[in-house]
């Protein structure tokens, strides 16, 4: 390995150990903020779940189906931290020749990661295949995911390296599906066609990415999803103790944008419409939307078993809104530091009572949008109490005990500016 190798391999373990270093501050406060104990009851809930279903597989259960989706979000997956930042640009530019040393390291981290979440998803999936009709055995599975995920990763590469963004979309859209026919096709088919099939996409794919036009080697690229990942870091540690401001990131989310249209253009709801386009067209929006469809399936699984009568259900949901709640926090530092705030007539004492607004608003439509997944169940099975309770019982919550809590939290932070 030549003396340049060996720098610019350097330069990767320290970047790699100073972001480590960056943020290992911050695991600490996450734990002191009670969030493990979320992360541990949902951990134990599915435990239950899982064990209950591979102990009495129903009849008809979609064995390829959840095989086809849950391997297909781990192999077609294939994230790349470059440790790589702007000003890159100007100084390691000139020795992009020498950039596969440190891009080797990349690649082995990216494959090591995904590798171990791939036979993970395996392991648990396995229980629930062999109950079906399906021919593959286990090492066969395991050899068809490694032939995908390398596959998937100088794909991606591939992807990452072309000039034209709509390209590079459609390509990654049409290499996800393939991903998905190629997995439908193992878990249902004979070993044989599921391997000739396999080879026709792979060989598909190899002419397909020769056609596009493709920069020598994808700084920009690089650069644009290394700031993605980190302000997702900070984003999430911003929850519990005050981090770094990133550049934020926005999104246009036509299908919530909407609702800023019935905001009234009047000066004392100023702050209402920033608090609410902030929700909308932030990552703290797009978190809580994510986060408000998966624990309305979660808590819609908790009362199709009737667990408990219902009640376990309703003690999920009440725990699993909490983590909404937390998320949701995040919009009280929206426009915090923003110079606007002192230079333009804004009616600042309305910031106070206008997030208080947003924020009981937003967290009562994803309580709703979480409760009615399950209130159909519950009522199926004539379970009613525990349905009426736990809505009361959120609702009281939202009305009532966190606005007091959000106001001290704001306290807080007008005493440390």
């Amino acid at each position: 390995m030549s003396g340049a190798d060996r720098s610019l391999e350097f330069l990767w373990l320290k970047r790699s150990s100073e972001f480590r270093k960056e943020v290992t501050p911050y695991f600490g406060y996450m734990a002191q903020s009670g969030f493990p104990l979320f992360v541990s009851f949902i951990v134990l809930s599915s435990a239950f779940g899982y064990i209950k279903l591979i102990r009495d597989l129903p009849s008809g259960f979609p064995i390829a189906l959840v095989g086809t989706v849950a391997l297909l979000l781990v192999l077609g997956w294939s994230p790349l931290r470059s440790w790589l930042m702007m000003p890159d640009l100007v100084f390691h530019m000139p020795r992009e020749a020498e950039m596969g040393s440190y891009m080797r390291r990349s690649f082995r981290r990216s494959v090591m990661m995904t590798s171990l979440l791939v036979i993970a998803v395996l392991l648990l999936y396995w229980p629930i295949y062999r109950q079906g009709e399906g021919e593959a055995g286990f090492w066969t599975i395991l050899v068809f995911a490694a032939i995908m995920r390398a596959t998937n990763l100088w794909g991606a590469w591939k992807e990452r390296r072309m000039a034209w963004s709509g390209v590079r979309r459609l390509l990654r859209l049409m290499r996800w599906a393939a991903n998905a026919l190629a997995l439908a096709v193992l878990l249902t088919s004979a070993v044989w066609q599921s391997a000739l099939f396999l080879l026709l996409l792979m060989g598909l794919f190899k002419l397909l990415y020769r056609l596009p036009d493709k920069h020598s080697f994808p700084w920009e690229r690089l650069i644009e999803e290394e700031s993605r990942t980190r302000r997702s870091y900070y984003l999430f540690f911003g929850l519990f103790i005050d981090v770094p401001t990133l550049p934020s990131r926005t999104a246009s989310r036509a299908y919530l944008a909407w609702i800023l249209k019935y905001i009234p253009n009047r000066h004392r709801l100023t702050y209402v419409y920033l608090y609410a386009a902030s929700l909308v067209r932030t990552e703290i929006g797009g978190i809580v939307l994510r986060l408000t469809v998966l624990f309305a399936l979660i808590v819609y699984w908790f009362a199709e078993d009737g667990w408990l009568s219902g009640w376990g259900a309703a003690g999920a949901y009440i725990i699993l809104l909490q983590l909404v709640a937390v998320q949701l926090g995040g919009l009280r530092h929206a426009h915090r530091y923003t110079v606007w705030r002192h230079v333009y007539p804004l009616p600042d004492a309305e910031r106070t009572s206008s997030l208080l607004l947003v924020d009981r608003w937003s967290l009562a439509a994803a309580a709703l949008l979480m409760w009615l997944p399950a209130v159909v169940m519950l009522l199926v099975q004539g379970l009613i109490i525990p349905a009426l309770f736990v809505l009361l019982a959120a609702y009281a919550q939202i009305w009532f005990v966190r606005p007091g809590r959000l106001r001290h939290k704001l306290a807080e932070d007008a005493e440390e500016e």
